[in-house]
């Protein structure tokens, strides 16, 4: 009896211990310049937006506006190491922004090894990347084909290619390459527990930007790589559950980012190549972005000129 009554006693203690190392969360919280909301156990996603700067358009009572372009960063903890994928952009209009950032990605990933990543090498995911420059025990892991010759991140980086996983204890990571808005564009995917990550592979729900004739052809080979994974069943997907977590969630369209996204893509590429894709009048002409083609819950933000181009020239 007394046994019982010890181990009784030693278990409690341990479960106190615990709870005392893993502090429990708000499910949404204001946290510096970064809203924090948690998705699942372990998982959380923030955004660049607080009260005071909201996400998106804003205006103003005496008329004015504000634009805040928010992207989104994701936190996963597995029992030996955190992962933080994206450092969206450089926060300039408030101060402290790197402290809050480091708070933030610290207190959850506690004593655990801390690994940062990012899905591309565009300025709205790698500017908060001075938060880290100088932090000790930080290891970054980065998409080989965005970030083989980049000035950015410390030399000491790891290059991460497609297929490659990241295990952080209990929970593993997939990366799976989907090129064509950068040529090393990654989606990180939360094996067996239907979460992936996307950056602006596929769009945030307004259409994935392509910049380039090249860079269609590799998107419709990224896309088709992308799709492969997702509905081979050693990736353990159920395509009616799935979700996609984008680069900019704040623009989504009504509908979450999933399979039959992607789905729809390889479709859209297709009609694109064969000149038969419905399109309509898109408004960035300093970029050369004048057209968005859609198919279902898939868009591309392009050329209408390069577009009939690449068809007449066919893959």
């Amino acid at each position: 009896m007394k046994n019982f009554i010890l181990f009784g006693a030693i278990a409690a203690t341990f479960a106190l211990a615990s709870c005392a190392q893993e502090p429990a969360y708000e499910q949404t919280e204001e946290i510096g310049p970064f809203t924090v909301s948690l998705i699942k156990e372990n998982v959380w996603h923030i955004e660049d937006y607080n009260s005071s700067h909201p996400r998106g358009l804003s205006i103003k009572e005496d008329g004015s506006y504000t634009f805040n372009s928010c992207s989104d960063m994701y936190i996963i903890r597995g029992k030996k190491k955190a992962l933080l994928i994206d450092l969206t952009n450089n926060i300039t209009w408030t101060e402290g922004a790197d402290e809050a950032l480091r708070k933030i990605f610290y207190d959850r990933a506690g004593d655990r090894e801390k690994i940062i990543t990012v899905t591309h090498n565009h300025g709205d995911h790698t500017g908060m990347a001075y938060a880290f420059e100088n932090e000790p025990g930080i290891s970054f892991m980065l998409p080989v084909n965005d970030f083989k010759d980049d000035k950015i991140f410390p030399a000491h980086k790891q290059l991460i290619a497609d297929r490659d996983c990241i295990n952080l204890g209990g929970m593993v990571v997939d990366c799976v390459q989907c090129e064509g808005h950068t040529p090393g564009s990654m989606v990180f995917f939360l094996k067996g527990h239907n979460l992936g990550f996307s950056g602006d592979a596929i769009g945030s729900g307004t259409g994935v930007w392509i910049f380039s004739k090249e860079g269609f052809r590799q998107y419709t080979t990224g896309v088709e790589n992308l799709l492969s994974y997702m509905e081979d069943p050693k990736s353990e997907i159920d395509p009616e559950t799935f979700v996609l977590w984008g680069g900019h969630t704040y623009q989504n369209s009504g509908f979450e980012l999933g399979v039959q996204t992607v789905r729809d893509a390889k479709e859209l590429n297709d009609q694109i190549w064969n000149g038969t894709a419905q399109w309509e009048p898109y408004n960035m002409v300093a970029r050369g972005l004048d057209a968005t083609f859609k198919n279902g819950q898939a868009m591309v933000v392009w050329n209408k000129a390069a577009s009939e181009e690449a068809a007449a020239e066919g893959r």
